[in-house]
């Protein structure tokens, strides 16, 4: 790797090594089929669509680094499970008790750490990103106290962070 200019030669190293370091702290392993069985691909990084990379659908999983959140939907669409070091062999494993179950997920990607000053949320008053809307970057002990509304928040969007 080159230094970019003004950049110093340590100070591009330094740069190269902590992207090598943050590589190696997420690693997960998918197989198409339930049981760690069919088609299986690594990643260290997020996948948009497993569509992409000529499968099916992803039935099992194995975490082996960092933890994931895997989507019913392709580009981190729909349901999302939080997945945490260990394995996954079929879809209830990673639904539990969750009332909502699918039998397959079509994306996943790392979570990252945050600096939490870099964080934004919008709330929406309604499903699909629509109605009113409130921006936050700031924790909230209470919704109401605020000014929501609603006890429920049908949707919302993650602008930055975690």
């Amino acid at each position: 790797m080159l230094p970019v200019a003004g950049e110093s030669r340590q100070a591009a190293i330094m740069n190269q090594r902590e992207q090598m370091e943050q590589r190696g702290q997420w690693k997960i392993t998918v197989w198409e089929e339930e049981n760690f069985q069919g088609k299986r691909c690594e990643f260290m990084l997020e996948c948009p669509n497993i569509l992409d990379r000529d499968f099916q659908k992803i039935r099992s999983i194995k975490v082996d680094n960092g933890p994931w959140v895997g989507y019913e939907y392709p580009e981190y669409q729909g349901q999302q499970f939080i997945l945490e070091k260990g394995d996954y062999p079929c879809y209830q494993a990673w639904s539990g008790n969750s009332s909502y179950r699918t039998e397959h997920l079509l994306s996943f990607r790392p979570i990252k750490c945050a600096n939490h000053s870099d964080s934004k949320i919008t709330l929406y008053e309604c499903e699909d990103m629509m109605g009113r809307k409130f921006e936050m970057c700031d924790d909230y002990p209470s919704l109401q106290g605020m000014g929501w509304c609603s006890k429920e928040v049908p949707s919302m969007k993650v602008n930055s962070g975690a």
